[in-house]
């Protein structure tokens, strides 16, 4: 996949993609992150922590819309403490003359200007499926993305496809877990695909993990569901580490307690992702985490307390 580019701020110069972002060569005293969803958050609150003065523009309601407000209020907390200055329901514009300015358009209508001496634009990515022969071969199409099966088959036969330009979610695990199952079916071997139990992670400051279902696509799907929330405020780990904000929320279906996602927020929840896909992939129901013995002081004790919360049977909280 590439950074998709804005027509009114096309990449160059001062406007810059989250590749070039990687390459500076010194941090920017002023920053302007244009769009508030992971990737512009992981970098600006990275460069807010080398010292620039950051500002970030998004045009919808909260920064982070691909999360519930729950989830993410941490890290909207997070970046005021770092300074980082968050203009929601703005629109950028453009450029200024001069080149040292970001253009807005503010909540309430009014004009604009975002001092900065680089411009990072993190509007997402599109996948990359031109240029090497696509048009060539006339493969289906999901959208802009090409469609594939539960095995990574294209609708021509002997063309597998895999990664990016296959869909969301777009994550290098996923790329790689694809191409090892092709290589599998390729040697012979019966594997498919089920995309599920992937745990994505978004390294905000704090972080933030999700697998699964959260509780509102959970609930679309009908019937009842089980919510356990544990907060990290009342785990020995996260006060020894002085990051008490988060925690882990588990959710089940009501009738049988089968885990249908599992979402965490925290300094360092990154390191659980592992954990939740491996509940998921394995079918765990609440019983299954509650009854697994975790390590103290750890911060995986929140994940089995989440679990004992939705059971009815916490014990720290």
């Amino acid at each position: 996949s590439a950074p998709v580019e804005l027509p009114f701020l096309p990449f160059g110069g001062a406007v810059i993609s989250s590749t070039e972002a990687l390459a500076l060569s010194e941090v920017p005293e002023r920053l302007a992150v244009v769009g508030g969803g992971y990737i512009g958050l992981e970098l600006g609150i990275a460069f807010a922590k080398l010292g620039a003065k950051v500002s970030v523009v998004e045009a919808l309601p909260r920064v982070l819309a691909q999360y519930d407000a729950e989830l993410t209020r941490p890290v909207v907390k997070r970046l005021a403490e770092l300074g980082i200055e968050v203009l929601v329901n703005a629109k950028a514009k453009g450029l200024s003359s001069k080149g040292d300015a970001l253009l807005v358009e503010t909540a309430s209508g009014k004009n604009a200007k975002i001092a900065a001496d680089r411009i990072l634009v993190t509007v997402g990515r599109k996948p990359v499926v031109e240029d090497w022969g696509l048009e060539q071969i006339d493969l289906d199409m999901a959208g802009r993305f090409i469609r594939i099966d539960d095995q990574c088959r294209t609708s021509m036969r002997g063309i597998f496809a895999i990664g990016d330009v296959t869909g969301e979610p777009m994550l290098a695990h996923r790329a790689m877990a694809q191409g090892e199952m092709v290589a599998e079916i390729v040697a012979g071997h019966k594997r498919s695909w089920d995309k599920r139990s992937i745990p994505a992670i978004c390294f905000t400051d704090p972080e933030l993990v999700t697998a699964g279902l959260s509780p509102d696509e959970a609930k679309r799907l009908g019937g009842e569901i089980k919510v356990g929330l544990f907060p990290f405020a009342a785990n020995g780990r996260a006060m020894t580490k002085m990051s008490e904000d988060g925690f882990v929320r588990v959710v089940a279906r009501a009738d049988n307690h089968l885990v249908l996602g599992i979402q965490a927020v925290g300094q360092g929840v990154s390191e659980l992702s592992t954990a939740f896909g491996l509940a998921l992939e394995m079918g765990a129901r609440l019983e299954d985490i509650a009854g697994t013995i975790h390590a103290h002081p750890t911060q995986g004790e929140g994940f089995q307390e989440a679990a004992l919360k939705a059971l009815g049977r916490v014990l720290h909280v």
